[in-house]
């Protein structure tokens, strides 16, 4: 199941880098290239985010997304009233039981409700992980209620967006 995962993966890569001067559709509409979707691909350090506060998990712990340095990390945005991001939780969950000595998976929640800046708390957190049976110490509060969910990154050891799907 791994190597099809990581078949797959080398596969969408391979693909996206042969239209790298092509105009690339995403859910979100359309860009220029790949730059904006991987961002600086010299940048090694995390550097985006040293600056930024770090977030709360579901156990009230803040941590720095720069901790995950050195791992690849699958990030799933999701919010507690979206019926899709409950549909597919399951299935990521069952993912990571398969994939989690090489890849780090965390779950961001993003909202609790459809209301305008009704953003994610730790307790919305802590439902989350409580309900899809997650570890609460990967699942994080955020304030990001405008987000498009769900969402699905996959970032390399130094940080770098390797994957979206939105």
């Amino acid at each position: 199941m791994k190597n099809i995962f990581f078949f797959l993966l080398v596969l969408f890569l391979t693909a996206c880098s042969e239209q790298d001067n092509d105009i690339v559709e995403r859910s979100w509409g359309s860009m220029e290239g790949l730059e904006r979707l991987v961002g600086n691909m010299n940048d090694t350090s995390y550097s985006s985010v040293r600056s930024k506060p770090p977030r709360y998990n579901a156990n009230n712990t803040p941590v720095k997304i720069e901790s995950y340095e050195g791992k690849f990390l699958w990030a799933e945005y999701a919010a507690t009233w979206c019926k899709t991001c409950s549909q597919q939780a399951p299935q990521v969950k069952k993912v990571q039981s398969i994939l989690k000595d090489q890849i780090s998976f965390i779950t961001v929640i993003t909202g609790q409700s459809t209301r305008y800046e009704d953003h994610g708390t730790v307790k919305s957190a802590m439902l989350w992980a409580s309900k899809n049976q997650l570890d609460p110490r990967h699942v994080y509060a955020a304030k990001l209620w405008y987000k498009t969910i769900p969402e699905h990154r996959l970032f390399s050891p130094q940080g770098h967006t390797l994957f979206v799907h939105a």
